[in-house]
């Protein structure tokens, strides 16, 4: 008898703590419950939008292929362009958005609108992108500066420290800059810069040629030759 007391009043023990807490309980189970579902969803989300956003960077990439020695078509261009546009609005955040703004820069450069280039560059800089797509985008709108003759625009955007392997291309294109300055002893040190930046083992030839460009010494002209230059004159 004791023993079945025991467990009747154990019984009403658990029906009176149900009672009190059962309500919370069943809300904590359900809250728990939601926050997983609510998270398997957002994933979801986040993993549709990803394929979509892909879905539309492959049609980008698509539309701007073009064979050797092959123009890219007005159709094809105007594809590209809505594409692009299209991939900003909708996943601004998403790499594939900054860069179909890249290529977006690329066909204005080639259509020679260096303002509208530009401006899409600057838009991916304002997207706080990753250090390693940073380096790129300042040095491809360093070079449309260029370009547009902003040449202090253009030393400000190269004026970095952490480029990490894009150095040598930094220090080449300052040395563009200088020389189109007429800054040419500057010029000349950017150079050779660039070359000594070089990985092991790679070459540059256009680098080796302003560089040579630069440093070629002057031919005398022998002092029988200028005499007879003068008496002829």
């Amino acid at each position: 008898m004791v023993t079945d007391k025991t467990e009747e009043e154990q019984v009403e023990a658990i029906k009176n703590w149900f009672a009190k807490n059962g309500t919370s309980l069943v809300a904590g189970i359900v809250l728990a419950l939601g926050s997983v579902f609510g998270y398997q969803a957002w994933e979801k989300s986040v993993r549709d939008q990803g394929e979509k956003a892909s879905g539309m960077y492959e049609n980008l990439t698509a539309a701007v292929s073009v064979g050797p020695f092959e123009t890219l078509s007005d159709e094809s261009r105007s594809t590209a362009v809505f594409i692009a546009n299209q991939l900003k609005a909708e996943y601004p955040d998403s790499t594939y958005a900054h860069f179909a703004a890249m290529q977006l820069a690329k066909l204005e450069v080639e259509a020679g609108a260096l303002d509208s280039a530009a401006t899409e560059l600057q838009w991916v800089l304002d997207q706080k992108v990753d250090d390693s797509l940073a380096v790129l985008v300042r040095l491809r709108l360093a070079q449309v500066k260029l370009g547009q003759g902003e040449y202090e625009a253009a030393l400000a955007l190269l004026d970095q420290s952490n480029i990490d392997g894009y150095a040598s291309a930094y220090a080449e294109l300052r040395g563009d800059v200088y020389y189109a300055m007429d800054r040419l002893d500057d010029a000349r040190q950017a150079y050779q810069a660039a070359v000594a930046l070089l990985k092991e083992g790679t070459t540059k030839p256009m680098l080796s040629m302003k560089l040579e460009d630069l440093v070629l010494p002057e031919v005398a002209i022998p002092a029988d030759t200028a005499a007879t230059e003068e008496d002829s004159q």
